[in-house]
């Protein structure tokens, strides 16, 4: 049944349409305004935003890995970027740094030798121009990057690494400051002469009853011991040194040298002077004072250490 507002025919229908009776477009949903057609909206992701400066100073956020990279590093490709952190690097790196240990102090002293013009005396000063900032050949940029080194402390940082070292190397026996205001690294000879004479910790030595039995023995004592022993391997028994580094630290000379032959045989004061290092340094490191050496080791009768050699 026809209602009053419905066209009666198909002809009515467009001739209403082509009056404007009808919308031409899609009419807009009262309750939105401008989005109809409707067209969902599109969220971006957060974990694709990068936080705002979430970095310290020198790195940059790196949306492809989360996480914030060097700054130098940026531009590399995931092949060029190292899978984990080289940690073996990162250790030698911090050990070269620590001037509580002799080989730290030793890189650190190493820059402060003073020309001594084939003398034998391994003599060091402090000089606050070492380590100062300094560009080539521009002579105008690197007084300005002085002026900026000493106004943040760099020459006072310098000189209480210095310090730190010869104290290093003082605490250790290793040298002794000269009222010059030089310091002397001690070479082997000079030090072996300074410990000779100390009596080592905890090692006694068996001597006739008629002589007061047991007696303390001195460093010298337990290092002609050693020697007899022959730990090098270089003659007779003991393990043979595979490489010797033995003198990559100031004031240290290699335990072995080679003729020409090839041949190589022992440097007795260098090797003297690091037995000798050895007892005094496990009587410096021991919370008892002992020097972990011993004239008969395990009943064998020969002399050598049991711990920390």
């Amino acid at each position: 049944m026809a209602t009053p507002n419905m066209p009666s025919s198909a002809q009515d229908i467009i001739n209403n349409f082509l009056s404007g009776g009808y919308a031409s477009e899609a009419q807009a949903n009262p309750f939105r305004v401008n989005v109809d057609p409707f067209r969902p909206p599109v969220d971006t992701p957060e974990e694709d935003k990068s936080p705002t400066d979430p970095c310290p100073e020198g790195y940059v956020y790196d949306p492809v890995i989360k996480s914030c990279v060097p700054i130098d590093e940026v531009g590399t490709s995931d092949s060029d970027r190292p899978e984990e952190i080289d940690r073996d690097k990162m250790m030698y790196d911090q050990m070269k740094r620590d001037n509580s240990t002799i080989f730290g102090a030793s890189n650190t002293l190493d820059d402060y030798l003073i020309d001594t013009k084939g003398g034998s005396d391994i003599l060091l000063r402090f000089d606050p121009n070492t380590g100062k900032p300094t560009i080539p050949f521009m002579p105008l940029a690197s007084a300005g990057l002085g002026l900026l080194d000493s106004f943040f402390g760099g020459d006072k940082r310098r000189q209480n690494r210095f310090n730190d070292a010869l104290q290093t190397y003082t605490d250790a026996g290793y040298g002794q400051q000269l009222n010059n205001g030089t310091y002397q690294v001690f070479n082997p000879q000079q030090y072996y002469s300074n410990v000779m004479n100390d009596v080592v910790s905890g090692a006694r030595q068996t001597v006739p009853p008629s002589m007061g039995g047991s007696a303390p023995v001195t460093v010298g004592q337990a290092v002609n011991a050693v020697m007899g022993n022959d730990y090098t391997g270089i003659s007779s028994g003991g393990s043979p040194i595979a490489q010797d580094m033995s003198g990559g630290l100031l004031g240290r000379t290699p335990l072995t040298s080679t003729d020409s032959q090839g041949n190589r045989t022992r440097n007795d004061d260098a090797y003297k002077a690091a037995v000798a290092r050895n007892i005094k340094r496990n009587e410096q490191n021991s919370p008892y004072g002992t020097s972990g050496f011993s004239m008969n080791v395990g009943g064998t009768g020969m002399a050598g250490f049991n711990r920390g050699r």
